[in-house]
């Protein structure tokens, strides 16, 4: 897969739809432009997160597109997923790595300047500015980063920042314009009417937006 898998990356939103139903909707996504999935699922019962990560993997397999496990290191070897992202809660970044090894995927939520401090001195491979607008979809929220702050996150990190929370069509091309390498989006999609195309649009939109920033960044180099 050429394309960064953060590029448009879908965190699930089950909320207890049959896992038949919700692969399929995972498969309009993936097929319309996102380029991996992390599979958040709170709550959930060990054997039913391992047959749900089993069959997500088998999909999105089948389509070259990364899986990323939320919180649980165990689950993400266990099913040979492509990677773990970590939130400031879920467990020490220097540990995952340990377990995990270099060839998979290590991202981590950063909420905090200082988040940010100890990340640039960590073994990630990318940080996400949680969260950039208000969002109903993550709780104890303890940053809204904004624009503003989006954008010196992406200064003043060394690895690729990816923006999540509140990220929808209206906001993207601000958001990537801050220097950002990806999204993290859930309503946007859960919520729109026809997903795939929603998808497909805000693929658009990231693309263009990335275009425009190179375009810029090159002038000012000349």
């Amino acid at each position: 897969m050429t394309t960064p898998f953060y590029k448009l990356m879908l965190v699930t939103h089950r909320q207890g739809r049959p896992i038949d139903n919700y692969l399929r909707f995972i498969k309009e996504c993936v097929e319309a432009g996102v380029t991996s999935i992390q599979l958040r699922e709170k709550g959930a019962s060990p054997e039913f997160l391992l047959d749900y990560a089993l069959q997500l993997k088998v999909l999105l397999d089948s389509y070259q597109v990364p899986l990323i496990i939320n919180d649980n290191v165990d689950l993400a070897l266990e099913v040979g997923a492509h990677g773990v992202h970590l939130g400031q809660s879920d467990g020490c970044p220097v540990h995952a790595r340990q377990r995990l090894g270099a060839d998979k995927w290590l991202g981590l939520s950063i909420e905090t300047e200082d988040d940010l401090i100890r990340a640039n001195a960590s073994r990630v491979d990318y940080v996400a500015a949680s969260a950039v607008f208000p969002t109903i979809n993550k709780a104890n929220i303890r940053t809204i980063w904004g624009l503003k702050g989006l954008n010196s996150l992406v200064k003043n990190s060394l690895h690729p920042v990816i923006a999540i929370g509140g990220i929808n069509q209206y906001n993207i091309h601000e958001v990537m314009m801050t220097g950002a390498k990806g999204v993290a989006v859930i309503g946007q999609l859960h919520d729109a009417p026809d997903p795939s195309l929603m998808t497909t649009h805000l693929r658009q939109l990231i693309d263009s937006s990335m275009h425009t920033d190179v375009g810029r960044n090159n002038a000012q180099s000349d």
